[in-house]
Formats: C-alpha cells, sequence, structure tokens
C-alpha cells in the first residue's frame, strides 16, 4: 500500500492489525489505493463477512433462536421493487456520512458528520422501539426509512452550535479518543442493522449482526485510511451487487438457461473473491495491509 498522501507527516498509513490496536485520525487520508488494491480489501470484506454469517446462523439454529422464516430483510431481498430502489440508491451514501464521515479530526468532516450521525442515532432508536412486518408492503417501507430523515434538521442545529462553542474542545476529543469514536462507530452501525433478521428488537439480533459489525470496521478502516470515497464506494460495492443479485434470481425461470448462466456467473464470481480474500488475507496477517 501506498505510504504517502495528505496527512501521513503527522498520522502516517498503518495496516489493519496495528491500526485497531490504537485508532488514530487525521485531517486527510494518509493512503493511497490503487483499484486492484481495492478489489482486495472488498474480497477480503466478502470473505470474512461470509464466513462470520454462516456461523451465526449454525448458532441460531443450534440454539434455537426463533429467527422468522420471512423477516424484513428476506422479503426486501426476494421481492424486487421500483419502489425501494431510492433506498438502495441512497442508503449507502447516507450510512456511509451518518457512521464515518466523523472519523476524521477536519472540523468540518467532524461537525457535519455528527449531524448524520445524531440522525441515524435515531433511526437506531426508532428501528428498535417500533417492529417492521416482514409484510410491510415496498412503499411504506420506503417512508418508514425516510420518515426519520426530518431529524437532520435539529440534529444539523446542534452539530452547528457544538461547532461556534465547542470546537476545539470536540476536536481534542477526537484527537484523545480516537478508539472510543472508531469503535461506538461501528457498534452502532452494526446494531443498526440487528432489526433486520427478527423485525423486531431483540438481543440475539445483535448477534446475527455481526457481519454487519464486521463490515464496518472494514469499511471504516478504509474511511480513516484511504478517505470517505473509498467507504463510500465500497459499501456501494457491498450493498447493490447483493439486492440486484438476490432480485435477478428470484425473478429468472430455474429451467432457462439465464438462470444457468447467472449460477455459473455466480459461482465463479465467489471462487474468485475467495482466492484474493485470501490472499488480502495473508497480507493483512503479515502486517504488509
Amino acid at each position: 500500500m501506498a505510504e504517502t498522501g495528505a496527512g501521513s507527516a503527522s498520522v502516517p498509513l498503518r495496516p489493519l492489525l496495528s491500526f485497531l490496536r490504537r485508532p488514530a485520525f487525521a485531517a486527510s487520508a494518509p493512503g493511497r489505493l490503487t483499484v486492484w488494491q481495492w478489489l482486495g480489501w472488498m474480497s477480503l470484506l466478502f470473505l470474512a463477512a461470509y464466513l462470520l454469517s454462516t456461523f451465526t446462523h449454525i448458532l441460531a439454529y443450534a440454539l434455537r433462536w426463533p429467527v422468522p422464516a420471512s423477516s424484513a430483510r428476506v422479503r426486501f431481498l426476494s421481492h424486487p421493487s421500483w419502489a425501494v430502489v431510492p433506498v438502495v440508491l441512497v442508503a449507502p451514501a447516507l450510512e456511509e456520512l451518518g457512521f464515518r464521515a466523523f472519523l476524521s479530526t477536519a472540523a468540518g468532516f467532524v461537525f457535519g458528520g455528527l449531524a448524520f450521525f445524531l440522525g441515524f442515532g435515531y433511526l437506531v432508536v426508532l428501528t428498535s422501539a417500533t417492529p417492521i412486518p416482514a409484510t410491510m408492503p415496498p412503499l411504506e417501507m420506503l417512508t418508514h426509512y425516510f420518515y426519520a430523515m426530518w431529524v437532520f434538521l435539529p440534529a444539523g442545529a446542534i452539530s452547528l452550535l457544538l461547532y461556534r462553542y465547542r470546537r476545539e474542545a470536540i476536536l481534542a476529543f477526537f484527537r484523545r479518543r480516537a478508539g472510543w469514536v472508531f469503535w461506538s462507530s461501528c457498534a452502532l452501525f452494526g446494531a443498526a442493522h440487528a432489526t433486520l433478521y427478527t423485525n423486531h428488537w431483540v438481543w440475539w439480533g445483535l448477534v446475527l449482526a455481526l457481519p454487519q459489525f464486521l463490515l464496518g470496521i472494514g469499511l471504516a478502516y478504509l474511511r480513516v485510511s484511504f478517505g470517505l470515497r473509498w467507504s463510500i464506494a465500497s459499501h456501494y460495492a457491498i450493498d447493490i451487487p447483493a439486492v440486484l443479485g438476490s432480485w435477478l434470481y428470484w425473478t429468472t425461470p430455474t429451467s432457462g438457461p439465464l438462470h444457468s448462466g447467472m449460477m455459473a456467473t455466480w459461482t465463479a464470481f465467489g471462487l474468485a473473491v475467495v482466492t484474493y480474500g485470501l490472499v488480502a488475507m495473508w497480507r493483512v496477517s503479515q502486517r504488509r495491509w
């Protein structure tokens, strides 16, 4: 990985394992990514999330957790609808602004990101307190998601007041307590996805959301080390193929050549991800990444 870039003089680019032991933020990303390096990170995240997801679902089966057969997540992935396309198109960018934009010491990113963070914090509380039935119509699901966006207005006002009156104190906190900020961001990101598997708040929903927590760690590292644009691009690269691939699978006749070709393509893609993911995992273990 590149070792130069703006901000690298004060906070140099560090390998993943070293960074996670002691997170630190800079005013700008210290590293630069090539497309092939980014694909390596994506393969690693896909591989790690898949393995952890398999483990959590085996655990749920072994412990007989009452996971609903048709959760909101399952219905979303198996019932294509134009009504929810706006969520697919804007959610990754909004979530990166809400959970990772403030992982910085630049005032604009910190206080702009805090406005989105407070908004998503409210959304997490709202979805935890309000059950989401799996039979919710797509348009209602869309409305449910965007309903909480009104809170960005007061959240922005709070962030503006903090910038005006407590700017230096908050920036100093982000410099001294970067670890607390980093891990809180990852934890809330994981918690925000817990009800996708259960339709309502239960403690073991957090266990099923561990893959999202893991993805949040990877995305946060990419954001801090290489810039917000890379975490946004990575979030889109994770969400859109999963959603569109699932919709294509459910709407394609199983006996047709299109279905066979699609399965062959996904199998080849999966093998490539596993192979490159293992290479990336080796580089991380050797502290090269």
